[in-house]
């Protein structure tokens, strides 16, 4: 950013507008509260407020000025209301549209700029917004699958079709973490959770935009998309992929992150969006405009990823993780269903600092005996000193809950990464038994936020059950000395 493109925003005098939301239906009205906070040596006489309104192409296409005024010092100064009486459907908005795009204004988004300052100074500030179809009037291409299973997506790719592959949430594995809506103040580091992101990068001259208006970052418009998105790891990917839509992960973690990307696999072309694009679209505008932006760039000839993929890359980015659930998994201690409901964001935690350390055991039971070949242990996500991390452990089996055997015993890392335990074959029990044997250091908790095992049975049906992951603030030692921790709540 230049100096005067700050001192636009933050200076001793700064207009403001009070803009309730950035994105609107073209059906809607326009109304904004304006006001101004002026610490300057002393009161603007005889200002003379204005605002215009100015499109993408930076073409003014309203302007209009407020009743002439002395400015006092002081913050949240009235200038006026703006307040269209027709809605973004009238004439001077066709005719932007008109001399500056094929598109019709029924079908296509458009971003503007409001901008507001004082005549004859260099006061004057600016947010963009951005205006949507309230009906979009037309029918998807029927040569298009969009699809949430890979095992459909796989059958068409290998046939030569084209696919809209958007994975459930709950089919990521736990490398694939949520957004976050809010920007990094203390680092993933300093104050860690399972959702980090530093912003999004955005090919803007990819042609998948050409009726979804954005710049090379996440402005405003992209709140929408990123509440409640999960993305991909695109680590175990060829390297030579590079997203539509890149997440910036926090640089403690650097995971490669692809919210959209495309490739081919043999004659079938794919493009893959972590980003909701079903459902709520009468409500979320944004998402229905970018299906149709990404569908439509799917029909036309424009639509030829080059980078090759296979079916097995795919599958390595994808883990059930909430498989324990599907199973129907039950414990005897309520609390432990907090660390196989899917969501890192909870954890189950045992144990008392104050005490002297104690085996912990986590035993779950199935219906019917389950082939499994290892586990998944996803550590506790929030806390700065990996608090409850579990250091040797130790894993038994059993077909009545009485009699157990034990099948494995080794150590761990501490890591707020998921770690596999994998068996070298595949095993059958009704019951399994996870025991915390150590920790590390002088911890003498335990605690997990997911545990998994990998499921080597026949296919499950489809999970079509959608989760929404709970926020959980950061803790560490020194906030939490003194608490017994067994207590506390997650």
């Amino acid at each position: 950013v230049t100096a005067k493109e700050f001192k636009r925003f933050n200076n001793e005098t700064v207009p403001l507008a009070r803009l309730y939301k950035r994105t609107f239906k073209s059906d809607e009205k326009f109304e904004v509260d304006v006001e101004i906070a002026h610490f300057g040596e002393k009161p603007i006489e005889n200002a003379v407020p204005y605002w215009k309104i100015v499109s993408h192409f930076g073409t003014t296409i309203l302007e209009e000025e407020f009743q002439k005024s002395t400015i006092p010092i002081g913050k949240n100064i009235p200038l006026g209301k703006i307040n269209l009486e027709t809605d973004f459907r009238h004439s001077v908005f066709y005719d932007i549209v008109e001399a500056n795009s094929t598109n019709t204004f029924v079908n296509s988004a458009y971003q503007f700029k409001l901008v507001v300052g004082i005549r004859g100074t260099e006061i004057e500030n600016d947010w963009n917004f951005w205006v949507y179809p309230s009906k979009i009037e037309s029918k998807e291409p029927k040569n298009i699958t969009i699809t949430h299973s890979w095992d459909e997506a796989e059958i068409k790719l290998k046939r030569g079709e084209k696919v809209l592959y958007i994975p459930r949430k709950a089919d990521l594995d736990w490398t694939s973490p949520p957004l976050d809506t809010i920007p990094v103040f203390w680092t993933r580091l300093m104050n860690p959770a399972w959702s980090r992101m530093l912003g999004l990068w955005i090919d803007k001259k990819h042609p998948a935009w050409s009726q979804f208006p954005t710049d090379n970052f996440n402005d405003w418009q992209w709140t929408e998309l990123v509440k409640n998105t999960r993305v991909i790891n695109l680590d175990k990917l060829p390297k030579n992929l590079q997203p539509i839509v890149q997440p910036i992960d926090d640089w403690n973690r650097n995971y490669k992150l692809g919210a959209i990307f495309e490739a081919k696999m043999g004659h079938g072309k794919l493009l893959v969006s972590s980003f909701d694009l079903e459902n709520n679209l009468d409500e979320r505008i944004v998402a229905r405009q970018l299906r149709k932006s990404l569908l439509d760039y799917m029909s036309s000839a424009k639509f030829a990823p080059k980078v090759e993929i296979t079916s097995a890359n795919i599958r390595k980015i994808l883990f059930p993780t909430r498989i324990m659930k599907r199973l129907d998994a039950t414990t005897d201690i309520k609390e432990q269903v907090l660390a196989f409901d899917g969501d890192p964001n909870t954890f189950w935690q045992a144990g008392d600092q104050k005490l002297e350390r104690k085996n912990q055991e986590f035993a779950v039971h199935f219906p019917k005996s389950v082939p499994f070949s290892g586990l998944v242990l996803m550590p506790r996500q929030n806390h700065r000193d990996h608090e409850g991390d579990v250091r040797e452990y130790a894993i038994s089996i059993s077909d009545d809950g009485k009699n157990w055997i034990e099948i494995k015993r080794g150590e761990l890392v501490s890591t707020f990464n998921p770690q596999k335990i994998l068996l070298g074959k595949t095993v059958n029990a009704k019951y399994i038994k996870f025991t915390s044997l150590s920790g590390f250091g002088n911890d003498k908790t335990t605690a997990i936020a997911e545990l998994a095992i990998i499921y080597e049975g026949k296919k499950l049906p489809d999970d079509s059950s959608d989760l929404e992951y709970k926020r959980v603030k950061s803790a560490s030692t020194d906030i939490d000395e003194g608490v017994n921790v067994s207590d506390k709540k997650p």
